[in-house]
């Protein structure tokens, strides 16, 4: 399998997440739209066979997907303190995001393992 060049492709997940750090501003945003391109690039995330990558390019990978839900974690943080009430319903979806992101990373490297010792 074809992996996407990662800077590209993680260059795309951080202005998507740029955008959806909005939320805790009081500039208008299509958060919609942002939401469902975040939603589109996590689908094709997940869709990819990262466990079975060369090891330089897997590390590199989790690098960067450690660090984007890191940021995501912190977008959380700062929208809970500041607790807008009209942003309640996207401050749940990102919620939700970095919750089905951490059990997907989690499962990758399980499975990343089973890749390792049976190889």
């Amino acid at each position: 399998m074809d992996f996407p060049d990662l800077e590209a492709y993680f260059q795309a997940l951080t202005d998507t997440t740029d955008s959806i750090a909005i939320i805790n501003t009081h500039y208008e945003q299509d958060h919609d739209k942002d939401f469902k391109q975040l939603d589109d690039i996590f689908q094709d995330i997940i869709s990819r066979p990262w466990e079975h990558s060369p090891d330089d390019y897997y590390l590199l990978f989790t690098s960067h997907f450690t660090f984007h839900v890191k940021i995501i974690e912190e977008v959380i943080k700062e929208a809970r303190e500041i607790l807008n009430p009209e942003k309640r319903d996207f401050l749940k979806k990102l919620v939700k995001y970095k919750k089905d992101a951490d059990e997907w990373f989690q499962g990758l490297k399980k499975k990343r393992k089973s890749v390792m010792v049976a190889a």
